[in-house]
């Protein structure tokens, strides 16, 4: 794991190298995680969380039309579900999960000249993620007291994690640029971090298990960028 974030740090670096635009990227996100369970004795609702992503931004025109971009950056995630066991009397019980990633996205964009020396990007690609960071936290509502358990060892763990460290996801969106000055939506999805045995005991009741997970962002950046060209 470590041998292949340096390979994608090294590629970055080399790419910014090459870069005609540098700049800082930043911006908040919404985060949600699915969960697809098998045991029918329980029910995951999910919600949606407020994130962040804050890093390095670096592009690479081709033609005045169409061009390369990626992206360094740390994201953290927050993502939320209810989490209920109607037979055992357990109904919307709370569930919370923080991550911490470094995202290296990459992306193909064309650009479309508008009035005025605006630029309308779109742009997509795929996405390396790796988790640096996590925990999870888990309360059980009643008339006197939340009891909350929570979990923050083995997260990324490759035998007994509860999810896996890598993903690879794709990403899809829209800038619109203003000479140094960009705003930026997209949405960034998971498409490997499944199958990962998560288990999770809530509040001493039995187990349940939870073998497909995805997550998603749609992400609002702001970013600001040097044309070294000039």
């Amino acid at each position: 794991m470590k041998r292949n974030i340096i390979i994608v740090c090294l590629t970055l670096l080399a790419f910014s190298a090459s870069a005609q635009k540098l700049g800082l990227v930043a911006g908040p996100s919404m985060d949600y995680g699915l969960i697809e369970i098998t045991e029918s004795d329980a029910y995951i609702t999910p919600s949606v969380g407020a994130g962040l992503h804050v890093g390095a931004h670096f592009e690479m025109d081709v033609t005045n039309r169409w061009g390369f971009d990626a992206q360094i950056t740390y994201q953290l995630r927050n993502m939320y579900w209810k989490v209920g066991y109607p037979s055992q009397g357990v109904v919307d019980s709370k569930f919370h999960r923080q991550t911490g990633y470094l995202d290296v996205p990459f992306h193909f964009y064309v650009n479309f000249p508008l009035k005025k020396g605006f630029v309308l990007n779109l742009f997509a690609g795929p996405v390396f993620t790796c988790g640096l960071h996590g925990h999870d936290w888990a309360w059980e509502d009643t008339e006197l007291k939340k009891p909350v358990t929570e979990l923050k060892d083995k997260m990324f763990d490759k035998k007994d994690g509860r999810m896996y460290r890598c993903e690879f996801a794709l990403e899809l969106g829209f800038a619109l640029k203003w000479k140094n000055y960009q705003g930026r939506i997209s949405y960034q999805h998971s498409v490997n971090n499944d199958n990962n045995g998560y288990k999770y005991t809530l509040g001493g009741y039995s187990s349940y298990d939870a073998p497909y997970m995805t997550s998603g962002q749609f992400k609002l950046s702001f970013a600001y960028v040097f044309d070294l060209r000039k």
